[in-house]
């Protein structure tokens, strides 16, 4: 089945094959400029008539043609916003089995899938050793997505239930990298300097002061 985005292009590419041969070929139909000898300039009023009824007769039809692609393009958007989500589930003996699970799957690029995965770990052990590691690649999937306020609201939340965690640097620094996304200089240089202030001999407040330069 061939996805609804590439049935979409196609479509649009057919409007553009239907309309492109036919305006060239309405071009002909165009009066010549005064003053101009050539053969054109002796067409008969019943000739000049009958061209452009034609030329209306072609518009109509183009035109027509291009309402039915659209209805088509329409029908395939509801189709693809009326489809339910298909949340991706393991089943696993060992909450390492689901973490290496969902870390497969963002490293293989579906972060739909691997955010459903970190999400179900947190949710379910919350007190596991890989809990607040679990946090912070959710983040990084709503940051991978675009989804900015999300990423800064998951990564806020990591910080706050798990302070002492290993990930919190990296997470304060990838609170301010959102804020940035979202156009929020202020919040992003609240947080970018706090990671400087809390943990000035991290990797993490190295990046910060680079992106702090950058905007400032």
């Amino acid at each position: 089945m061939v996805p609804v985005k590439q049935k979409r292009i196609i479509l649009i590419i057919g409007i553009a094959c239907v309309i492109m041969p036919a305006c060239s070929s309405l071009t002909m139909f165009q009066k010549t400029p005064a003053g101009d000898p050539s053969p054109a300039a002796e067409t008969t009023s019943v000739e000049t008539e009958s061209i452009e009824a034609d030329k209306d007769a072609q518009i109509q039809a183009l035109q027509e043609k291009v309402v039915l692609l659209e209805d088509k393009i329409k029908t395939l958007e509801s189709q693809v916003a009326g489809q339910k989500k298909i949340v991706y589930s393991i089943e696993y003996s060992d909450p390492a089995q689901l973490y290496k699970e969902a870390r497969t799957q963002l490293l293989a690029g579906d972060t739909d899938n691997a955010a459903d995965l970190f999400s179900t770990f947190v949710k379910k052990h919350p007190d596991h050793a890989l809990a607040d590691n679990a946090m912070y690649w959710l983040g990084e999937c709503y940051y991978t997505k675009g989804d900015y306020k999300t990423a800064a609201t998951v990564f806020k939340d990591l910080v706050k239930t798990y302070p002492k965690a290993e990930k919190v640097p990296d997470a304060l620094l990838k609170t301010g990298y959102a804020y940035l996304s979202l156009d929020d200089v202020n919040r992003a240089t609240h947080f970018l300097k706090q990671v400087i202030k809390k943990y000035p001999f991290s990797p993490a407040a190295e990046k910060a002061q680079v992106k702090l330069k950058d905007f400032q």
